[in-house]
C-alpha cells in the first residue's frame, strides 16, 4: 500500500490524449523526396525501414495541418529523428514482431499508415497537456520527442506519459476502432466521468472505479487503452501490487481506513475482470499473449537503458 500511496502522490492528472473514434478510408501519400538522410533511413533503408516493411510513414518535417489551428508545438530536432525511428521499431514494433508469425501478422495489419513526430508537448487551454493522439485509425502523433534520453526510463516507459507507453495507448485506440472492445468490457464499471476526470480525480479514485489511471475514467475506450498500456509497460509485481492484489483490510482500525481499503479492493476486482477480458481478446482475436509482449518490451527497454542506444539487432 505504501508503494501505491507514493504513486498516488507523484502522479499528475494533467495529461491526456486526444482521439477520433471513427475509422476512415486512408490513401497514403507517396514517400517524400529522399534528399535528407532522415528520409533515406525512414523510407529506403535496404528493405529494413518501417515504410518498406510495413508501409508505415514516419513524418518528422513540420506540417501545420497535423495540429489544430489554436495549438502550438515545436518540431522535432533533425538529429533526433533516426534515433526516434529506431526506438519505435525496436521497442514498439519489435515487441510484437518478436512474438512470431502471429505478432508479425498483427502489427502488419494494425500498424497505422502514419506516425507523426513532434518535439514538444501540446498544452490545452485548461492547463493539461496532450501526450499524443490517434486520429481515425490512420495516424498516431507522438509528442515530447526533443526530450529523448535512452537512459531515462520514465521518458520511455512511464505509464503517465512515457513515449512508448503513449504509443501503446494510442495504438490500442486503433485496435478498438477497428474491432471494438472485448465483449462485456464496458459493463464492468458502472459509470465513467467524462471531462470531469480532470477535476481532482486521484489514482485512488480511479482504482475504486475499476480503472488503472485517472484518465481511464473518461470513457470505456480510454479505460481499455490505459489497461493495455499499463499492463505491457509495468513489471508484473508492480501491476499486480497496485491494481490486482487484494489488500488485507483487517490491518486498519478506523472506519474511514477500512472503507477506503474495501473500496480499493472492489475496484481492483473490476480491473482484474477487465484485464482478463482484454488478455482473452488478444489471444482469441490475434493469437497474442500480452504477457509475452510485456516481457519482451521490458527486456528490450533494459537493454536500451544499459547501452544508452538502440541495439542494432
Amino acid at each position: 500500500m505504501k508503494k501505491l500511496a507514493l504513486t498516488i502522490a507523484i502522479l499528475t492528472v494533467l495529461i491526456a490524449c486526444d482521439t477520433e473514434e471513427q475509422v476512415t478510408e486512408f490513401v497514403p501519400p507517396p514517400p517524400p523526396n529522399l534528399t535528407h538522410q532522415n528520409d533515406v533511413f525512414l523510407y529506403n533503408n535496404g528493405g529494413k525501414s518501417l515504410y518498406e516493411r510495413l508501409g508505415l510513414s514516419v513524418i518528422w518535417k513540420w506540417n501545420d495541418n497535423f495540429i489544430s489551428p489554436s495549438e502550438r508545438a515545436t518540431p522535432i530536432k533533425e538529429d533526433l529523428v533516426i534515433d526516434t525511428g529506431k526506438m519505435i521499431d525496436y521497442l514498439w514494433v519489435g515487441s510484437f514482431e518478436a512474438q512470431g508469425p502471429a505478432g508479425k501478422a498483427f502489427i502488419k495489419e494494425y500498424v497505422p499508415p502514419e506516425v507523426v513526430l513532434i518535439g514538444s508537448y501540446i498544452y490545452n487551454d485548461d492547463g493539461s497537456k496532450k501526450l499524443g493522439f490517434a486520429e481515425a485509425g490512420v495516424r498516431i502523433t507522438l509528442l515530447n520527442l526533443n526530450s529523448l534520453d535512452f537512459q531515462d526510463r520514465d521518458w520511455m516507459l512511464d505509464t503517465g506519459g512515457g513515449v512508448i507507453a503513449t504509443m501503446n495507448h494510442e495504438f490500442s485506440h486503433i485496435i478498438h476502432q477497428k474491432d471494438d472492445l472485448p465483449a462485456g468490457f464496458n459493463r464492468i464499471s458502472e459509470s465513467y466521468l467524462g471531462s470531469s476526470w480532470n477535476n481532482g480525480v486521484s489514482l485512488s479514485d480511479a482504482i475504486k472505479l475499476g480503472m488503472v489511471r485517472n484518465y481511464g475514467t473518461v470513457n470505456e475506450y480510454e479505460d481499455f487503452c490505459e489497461i493495455i498500456s499499463h499492463y505491457v509497460g509495468l513489471d508484473e509485481a508492480t501491476f499486480m501490487g497496485d491494481f490486482i492484489n487484494q489488500e488485507d483490510c483487517s490491518q486498519y482500525t478506523t472506519a474511514g481506513e477500512i472503507v477506503n481499503c474495501n473500496e480499493l479492493n472492489e475496484g481492483r476486482k473490476k480491473i482484474a475482470l477487465k484485464l482478463d477480458l482484454t488478455k482473452k481478446f488478444f489471444v482469441e482475436k490475434f493469437d497474442l499473449d500480452l504477457e509475452s509482449v510485456r516481457d519482451t518490451l521490458l527486456l528490450r527497454a533494459e537493454k536500451v537503458i544499459k547501452l544508452n542506444k538502440i541495439p542494432s539487432s
